[in-house]
């Protein structure tokens, strides 16, 4: 592809992701308020960490079913209860609907903490562009075994695409990493 048509590529890509930009934040919009209006109840635990993901096939520029190898560490936590939860993590592969513009993907994760219990999340996903090349995934769902069933749960994770032009090639991105954390509340 000569100068020009990656030129044109990445001026498509721009005007895609200015119009994706616009629908994704009124979702987010809706997501983020949707558990702060029903979270009236405690905070059970939270998390702040890092996660890490490689894509099969590669995440391109054009929506498509991607099998996602996810990892998370969570720590330090500060939970409520005994005994005390200070890290965790969980490993899981999914298959979500994703490009590197927009995307959904459900998951089930059981996380481990140091203490040796589990917890369960049953979530959804939606993939949120950011104006600094990140993309992030707001997780929202309910432990629905172990430790907190019951309680709804948000979790984030910030994927860092160092290397966006992958997304306009036929391999697109294979892997991405970056921040994450997790915040479970008890609803009234």
């Amino acid at each position: 592809m000569g100068t020009g048509g990656i030129r044109n590529s990445w001026s498509n890509l721009r005007r895609a992701v200015a119009g994706v930009v616009v629908a994704v934040t009124a979702a987010t919009a809706l997501v983020a308020v949707a558990p702060t209006a029903q979270a009236a109840g405690a905070e059970l635990l939270s998390c702040v960490g890092s996660g890490a993901n490689t894509y099969q096939p590669g995440v391109t520029a054009q929506i498509r079913p991607v099998t996602i190898t996810s990892r998370a560490d969570y720590g330090p936590c500060v939970s409520s209860g005994s005994p005390a939860i200070t890290s965790g993590g969980y490993d899981v592969v999914v298959t979500g609907l994703i490009s590197c513009l927009a995307g959904s993907v459900s998951i089930m994760v059981t996380i481990t903490w140091n203490t040796g219990e589990t917890t369960t999340v049953a979530a959804a996903g939606v993939v949120v562009l950011r104006p600094a090349n990140e993309t992030v995934v707001v997780y929202q769902g309910r432990v629905t075994a172990g430790r907190f069933t019951g309680a709804l749960v948000v979790m984030n994770a910030v994927v860092l695409n160092t290397t966006p032009q992958q997304c306009l090639t036929p391999e697109g991105v294979t892997s991405s990493g970056g921040p994450a954390d997790i915040v479970i509340t008890q609803l009234a």
